[in-house]
């Protein structure tokens, strides 16, 4: 537990760090480098770094589509997907016996879904700037971890039914309501302090705190599906963890699977719904 707290406060310091240089290449960086390794985490888990080619292949398409800017990346997918498929066919090609076509098909599902909803980082802060976008980011991190810690508090007290116990024998049923109830309330609050950091900073904002309260337990829901969805590949893998890159939590994948989903959601969602006005 000291490990794996000491590990959460590291993790915490460099997302703070992220945070203050909001507007700069460094959240590019960071959402690279997680997505390469959550690539990784995966090609490793599913036996397919044997193959060379593929393993650079993916990596190099994880680097395009999380540095490409927002309105490059939509004007330019379908020819970038192309060239990248391309790719994969010639890959096949040279290893025909040795690479089958699924191993292609799980390549480029892993790496053109995991840079793409990690960048929705990326495209939140493009798109709505450093002060709003940082607030949708924390929700997005917040339904995502909040919710996780909720869960695993209260269902280590009064869990009694299991949620998925063949995919993941941990969770209950009465941990999940526990964590969207927690997350809910933290993330209100969450909104009542950064609306009030930046009133005494001079900036005045409105936060929609009942449709707020409405989104989070959906985006809460939908983190929950996303470690269940990595849980379901590591025990079809007979993997207990995807790595041991930080101590006490396991890989990038052990921690960041909730929030690969909820940020898509999120980004999803603030493109068309206003949580967040100046005033």
């Amino acid at each position: 537990m000291k490990v794996r707290i000491l590990t959460a406060m590291v993790l915490l310091c460099i997302l703070t760090v992220v945070l203050m240089f909001l507007n700069t290449l460094l959240l590019n960086a960071v959402v690279g480098l997680i997505s390469i390794l959550a690539v990784y985490e995966l090609l490793s888990a599913t036996n397919l770094l044997r193959f060379k080619g593929l393993t650079v292949l993916t990596v190099i398409q994880v680097l395009v589509l999380t540095f490409l800017r927002t309105h490059y990346l939509w004007r330019y997918i379908i020819p970038i997907l192309f060239l990248i498929i391309l790719g994969y066919f010639i890959l096949l090609i040279k290893n025909f016996g040795a690479m089958k076509i699924e191993h292609l098909a799980m390549s480029f599902l892993f790496s053109t879904l995991i840079p793409l909803f990690f960048s929705c980082a990326i495209h939140i802060r493009d798109d709505h700037g450093v002060v709003k976008g940082g607030f949708y980011l924390l929700i997005a991190m917040g339904a995502a971890w909040l919710s996780d810690t909720g869960a695993y508090f209260v269902g280590t007290f009064f869990g009694k039914h299991k949620l998925a116990p063949k995919v993941s024998p941990k969770k209950t049923v009465e941990g999940s309501v526990g964590g969207l109830v927690s997350s809910t309330l933290l993330i209100l609050l969450l909104g009542v302090g950064y609306t009030s950091l930046l009133a005494n900073r001079g900036i005045a904002v409105q936060i929609n705190y009942p449709l707020l309260a409405v989104l989070t337990p959906v985006y809460s829901v939908i983190g929950m599906l996303g470690d269940l969805s990595a849980s379901t590949i590591k025990r079809e893998y007979g993997v207990k963890d995807y790595s041991n890159i930080m101590p006490g939590h396991g890989g990038i994948l052990d921690r960041f699977d909730s929030l690969m989903f909820t940020l898509p959601a999120v980004y999803a969602t603030v493109r068309h719904i206003e949580l967040f006005t100046f005033l």
